[in-house]
């Protein structure tokens, strides 16, 4: 095995820990919280296990180049789900595709990987006997729950006996060493890490029980932080780790009230369990306050997160709407800095938190929401307890201990949103047209056979209102497209400006838009359009240098009671009476 007294590493390449088993992550400047990422290089069957972040991805990349082509990558092991080991998942298959590779990992996993929507096959460990064999080589895969997440597991190779921990064995180092060179300096990083990661010694012990049995003789252990622990090494720390009184919320501090103290412990095992199983930020937070209405009088969980550095949400246990609010980093910056101010007072009121929109006063809790990279702030948590929360003495400290179960559920609802936003986005373009902002054709064949279905078995009327630009050839023809593409503009806000709030507006190409009308007869329809007639009479013109451009439109109107709920039909009957309007002299409405 290799060893940094002997031979200093450049980190700049990738480092041989075994026989074609490769470090090949990167070293991050001043970072304590180092991700390693290793690779089996295995001819066409190449395991690349835990990828990375966008941060560490070009670095390795480049190291992985350097050793063979990305394409014989064929195994990605992903032992959890969070972005410092997935983020790059999604660079790498879209340079290699998905044809032909699985993405190994635990199912509980595979739910939450699936909403970036990569498209790749999953090699779900527990339903393949937590057994891979890639080509001639065997990895076994251990179950160690809870030790970092409910799906946690480990990865053994036989071959070269090394044991892939995750954030197993992890630490937090104060500067980067590959390889841990004493077990009692490198357990002292540890120490750190699990007691505020691992959620109780009794989970750790059963976890390493689970190593045990399924990884004899260890030959290292190669973690997804700190360093990688040689053999000498490996039953000293798990006897070590065996012993340690681990759990985010086991070190209280100054905290005086046993009884207090005993009652938070009992509770936070359940409360991260509950940020572990994902739902929503409402669900979980309700859930959370009614675990901690156990000790405190938790009425409410508040909070601001960051999205990027033009806005953030708003997430609220009392509502399931998260509603984006558009400010400024730097505004975002001097909200957090006034709440850092205020949490040095402990407790504030809530009528004194403009967000919070109360009108009476609560105490109110306040404190900073921390992102993934471990000291970056992304917004702010609120707690708003009932009159009756004590404030004084030392229980801010312990209220403290739920923070970081916020922040989780709060990072996951970002990203949700962050992805929903992306859909919402993706569809709208699918769905509207681009130069009006209407809607377009195909929405409206989506919509109106939904909205026949329902007017039939309601027994309402619907109507359309069929239209087209007058003389538009002759607009274009005359002064160039892109006075024809004002005129179109012009004339699709003059249509949503008088839409009345049941009504859907659509352009179906060229110059020819239609509007849907629920509840409407062809009596009502007629009034109406009679109205955006007159409407753009007056105001149907564009400005173009000293040219006064105006413009008028015919239509055809038609109803269910005529067409038979038929949308096709709806749609024929309204274009013939359009029809009929402008071989009738133009600027009319036929019905």
């Amino acid at each position: 095995m290799p060893t940094e007294k002997d031979t200093p590493f450049d980190y700049s390449k990738a480092v041989e820990i075994a026989p074609r088993i490769w470090w090949v992550g990167r070293v991050l400047e001043n970072d304590p919280f180092q991700c390693h990422v290793y690779l089996i290089e295995n001819g066409e069957d190449s395991v690349l296990i835990d990828p990375g972040s966008k941060l560490t991805w070009p670095e390795t990349r480049k190291k992985i180049l350097s050793l063979m082509p990305l394409e014989k990558i064929r195994y990605i092991i992903c032992h959890h789900q969070d972005p410092d080991i997935t983020s790059a998942v999604g660079d790498l298959l879209e340079e290699i595709g998905t044809e032909g590779r699985r993405l190994v990992t635990h199912w509980r996993a595979a739910e939450l990987l699936d909403h970036y929507g990569w498209g790749i096959d999953y090699y779900e460990v527990s339903s393949r006997d937590w057994v891979l064999h890639a080509g001639k080589r065997k990895l076994r895969f251990i179950f160690t729950p809870y030790m970092h997440f409910p799906g946690n597991f480990c990865t053994f190779d036989e071959e070269s006996r090394i044991l892939f921990s995750s954030d197993i064995f992890g630490a937090i180092t104060e500067r980067f060493a590959l390889f841990a060179d004493n077990a009692e300096s490198y357990f002292r990083q540890m120490k750190p890490f699990h007691t505020h990661y691992m959620p109780a010694r009794e989970i750790v012990n059963h976890g390493l029980n689970n190593i045990e049995k399924g990884s004899t003789d260890i030959e290292m252990i190669a973690p997804q932080h700190g360093s990688i622990i040689p053999r000498e090494m490996v039953k000293p720390i798990m006897s070590k780790l065996r012993k340690l009184e681990c759990g985010l919320f086991l070190e209280f501090g100054g905290t005086r009230n046993i009884e207090m103290m005993s009652e938070v412990n009992d509770i936070l095992p359940r409360v991260f369990e509950t940020a572990a199983y994902f739902d929503n930020f409402q669900a979980d937070a309700n859930r959370i306050i009614e675990i901690v209405n156990r000790v405190f009088p938790l009425k409410r969980i508040f909070a601001l997160s960051l999205i990027d550095d033009d806005h953030f949400i708003r997430l609220d246990s009392e509502s399931a709407i998260v509603r984006p609010c558009t400010r400024s980093k730097e505004e975002i910056k001097r909200n957090v800095a006034e709440v850092m101010e205020k949490r040095r007072r402990k407790f504030v009121t809530s009528d004194q938190v403009g967000c919070l929109e109360e009108q009476e006063a609560y105490p109110t809790y306040l404190f900073p929401l921390i992102g993934y990279e471990g000291d970056d702030v992304i917004g702010v948590g609120m707690f708003v307890f009932d009159r009756s929360m004590p404030t004084g003495g030392n229980v801010a400290e312990l209220v403290g201990k739920f923070e970081k179960a916020i922040a989780i559920i709060a990072r996951r609802e970002i990203e949700v949103y962050r992805m929903e936003d992306e859909k919402r986005r993706v569809y709208k373009m699918a769905i509207t047209d681009n130069l009006t902002g209407l809607y377009n054709r195909y929405y409206l064949e989506e919509t109106g056979t939904r909205e026949m279905a329902k007017s039939k078995r309601y027994e309402y009327p619907v109507s359309v209102l069929y239209m087209d630009i007058d003389h538009f050839k002759k607009i274009n023809d005359t002064y160039g497209h892109d006075v024809g593409d004002l005129v179109l503009k012009r004339f699709a806000a003059l249509i949503s400006e008088n839409l009345r709030e049941s009504d859907t507006a659509y352009r179906l190409g060229g110059e020819e838009f239609l509007v849907l009308m629920p509840y409407t007869d062809e009596k009502r329809a007629l009034e109406s359009a009679e109205r955006l007639r007159r409407i753009v009479r007056e105001r149907g013109c564009v400005d173009i240098g000293h040219e006064h451009i105006c413009f008028t439109f015919s239509a055809g109107i038609t109803d269910t009671t005529e067409a038979d709920h038929d949308i096709s039909r709806l749609l024929k009957i309204a274009d013939d009476k359009l029809y009929r309007a402008k071989e009738s002299g133009r600027d009319r409405i036929v019905v």
